[in-house]
């Protein structure tokens, strides 16, 4: 996840190049002037995630939240969500900071290092985002057990990483060998304004083979891809930089298990045009001010299930 084998990204990559062929330069971000990419409204700015996550195929999430100011309510879901995001960040910064400091060590000295407060790392994590205030004593105690478990199988995908650089490596340079264990920048802030969408867009990771990737903590969805394109969009208004893939990394923790599922998207014409078709109409919901109604069926998992009255 974090720490990717870029080889092996770069021989999935190629296969899907060799199937999907180019992107419409109409559709790029970097045109974000033209009919199609130019936002309806001026003035208002949506998060990705927000347009995205179409739990609510009426879009009366966006209703709730945008025209009556309701936020959704809190849920277990949703703190762990941000939990497994802050540790996931945490560990990446740590081996950094490990590397930076102690210099060229190996894969067991990395993973000790890392292990040393994990404890107490996580305690201050639950802290930073009051857990106990959201959740019952038992689901903090559940969620501090299953980021302590996310925690050590971190350290231990960084470790091996690690070692597995160094063997390849002839005259192992600290630089370099940072790079190539962690090619990835974490929570990367880009301006998606010209396209509607926030001025400070958190990218889970984007990798140095111009590659989103997304973090997923619960079910696999399938708008989960209109996710990774609206940010790729973004990136290439913000930075002016081809983005053509994406991928969704789903994180589940079972029996002390971590489970990680890759799905890599290349991110063409039709994934472009189909989240410009969400952007739109939660701009027109927005716009109209009217209450779109609930949906026939809602689903259990919808952040406003419950609450949407």
């Amino acid at each position: 996840m974090f720490f990717l084998d870029m080889l092996e990204i770069d021989r999935v990559v190629r296969q899907l190049k060799s199937m999907y062929g180019s992107i419409d330069e109409s559709l790029r971000g970097w045109n974000w002037s033209n009919e199609i990419l130019s936002p309806p409204i001026n003035g208002i700015y949506l998060g990705v995630s927000e347009l995205t996550n179409r739990y609510c195929s009426t879009y009366r999430d966006i209703y709730l939240k945008r025209v009556l100011s309701k936020p959704a309510p809190y849920s277990y879901k949703t703190i762990r969500g941000w939990i497994y995001h802050r540790v996931c960040k945490k560990v990446v910064e740590k081996a950094k900071s490990i590397l930076y400091l102690e210099g060229i060590v190996n894969g067991p000295k990395l993973y000790s290092s890392l292990l040393i407060d994990r404890s107490d790392e996580i305690s201050r994590i639950l802290e930073e985002y009051k857990v106990s205030s959201y959740l019952r004593e038992n689901e903090v105690q559940k969620l501090k057990r299953e980021a302590e478990v996310l925690y050590g199988f971190l350290a231990l995908q960084a470790a091996a990483r690690l070692d597995r650089v160094l063997s390849h490596l002839a005259r192992p340079e600290l630089e370099s060998i940072i790079s190539k264990v962690i090619p990835v920048d974490v929570e990367r802030i880009v301006n998606g304004q010209l396209l509607g969408l926030s001025s400070e867009l958190r990218i889970d990771m984007f990798a140095d083979k111009r590659i989103v990737i997304e973090i997923k903590t619960g079910e696999i969805r399938d708008f989960h891809k209109y996710t990774i394109t609206g940010y790729a969009l973004a990136v290439e208004s913000d930075l002016d930089i081809p983005i053509d893939y994406g991928i969704v990394s789903y994180i589940l923790i079972s029996r002390e298990n971590v489970k990680i599922r890759n799905k890599i998207y290349f991110i063409g014409d039709e994934l472009r045009r189909e989240f410009l078709e969400i952007r739109d109409e939660a701009f027109n919901i927005i716009q109209r001010g009217i209450d779109p109604g609930k949906p026939p069926e809602c689903p259990e998992y919808c952040i406003y299930y419950g609450a949407c009255s």
